[in-house]
């Protein structure tokens, strides 16, 4: 499994991370912003133009190394800096901004039985615009992990090397009436990897920053962050062990108050519910008992392709890591890429 690593200030990293992957760049432009065979962006529209100009004002004034490193992007794949801006933002979901198709991704925290807090899941796609896993190493800010669309400034499932894990899986709120500063979600995990150290700087984050997503964090402390990050506003879901999400709203009480902020349907993919009672069946048995070889093998059993499983077809990788016990060691699977179900340790 290879992983690749950038380091520098933001328009050096950019700039290697681009010349060293311009052909999946070039790639991911054709299919998604250059839309060869698809409906192409509204590039004359008004208000498409009006969002670009004000979801890039809101990165330059809070995190202008982003736009450094997009510059950079740009320079190293031979493209233009507005593609890779489009290509940051989401812009082919304009539409239906915030709330990216429903996969099948997983997170899980759970306590092993020395007492110490694991983060594990999957990373689900269905397509492979993904370079594998890619180590940043900012001059600014932590160094992390994590599985970015190639070409992007983007964060996935990941660590730091200050001990914060990131799991994460997508959230579909139709009608949602969002905030004016909503971010892109991707852009927004990117950001609390390389600035946050702890559960608690990513909740405030979260409180501060709109975006939607389902997160479940920890921190080298044993910290636990499981929540609804909404366009709207946070909605906290647990703070211990064990807890996990999945891709749909967990609590009816919840589901009410999103409602009367304007979500009209509230979509689920056909897996979700199953993939979660298989976590919470195997955490509540075994918080405080299991090991981590066990937490693995849950998260990479394919179960013959039954519904429940974490490990499905279109898995592009599944993660692990306990900072507690493994101070900056990340575990990773792909099992789509590889045949096997192989785990491969990193160090951030």
């Amino acid at each position: 499994m290879k992983l690749y690593s950038f380091q520098g200030d933001p328009r050096s990293l950019g700039r290697e991370y681009g010349k060293m992957l311009a052909g999946q760049v070039l790639k991911n432009l054709s299919i998604l912003i250059w839309r060869e065979g698809y409906e192409p962006l509204p590039r004359t529209d008004a208000d498409f133009l009006a969002w670009v100009k004000t979801q890039e004002e809101i990165i330059g004034k809070n995190w202008p190394w982003l736009l450094e490193e997009t510059h950079g992007v740009a320079e190293g794949a031979g493209v233009s800096y507005d593609d890779i801006l489009l290509l940051n933002l989401r812009a082919w979901q304009y539409n239906v901004y915030g709330a990216p198709p429903v996969q099948s991704c997983s997170s899980l925290a759970v306590t092993l039985a020395d007492g110490t807090v694991a983060c594990a899941g999957a990373l689900d796609d269905t397509v492979d615009y993904y370079c594998g896993p890619v180590r940043f190493i900012p001059e600014k800010g932590f160094r992390f992990i994590t599985f970015p669309i190639t070409g992007t400034g983007w964060g996935n499932r990941g660590i730091n090397s200050a001990g914060l894990t990131l799991g994460e899986s997508s959230q579909l709120l139709p009608g949602l009436n969002r905030k004016p500063d909503t971010i892109n979600q991707d852009l927004a995990v990117w950001v609390i990897l390389q600035t946050c150290a702890t559960v608690d700087e990513v909740r405030e984050f979260c409180r501060k920053y709109p975006f939607t997503l389902n997160l479940i964090c920890t921190d080298v402390r044993g910290g636990v962050f499981c929540a609804h990050q909404t366009a709207a506003g946070l909605l906290e879901t647990a703070t211990e062990t064990p807890c996990a999400l999945t891709n749909h709203v967990i609590d009816d009480r919840l589901m009410y108050r999103l409602n009367q902020q304007g979500v009209t349907t509230f979509r689920e993919s056909p897996t979700t519910r199953l993939r979660r009672g298989k976590l919470l069946d195997f955490a509540y048995r075994q918080n405080g008992k299991c090991t981590a070889e066990e937490v693995r093998a849950l998260i990479a059993d394919h179960e013959e392709g039954e519904p429940s499983a974490i490990c499905p077809a279109g898995n592009i990788a599944l993660t692990y890591a306990n900072p507690q016990a493994e101070p900056g060691r990340f575990w990773i699977a792909q099992p789509r890429v590889t045949g096997n179900e192989e785990w491969v340790e990193f160090n951030v």
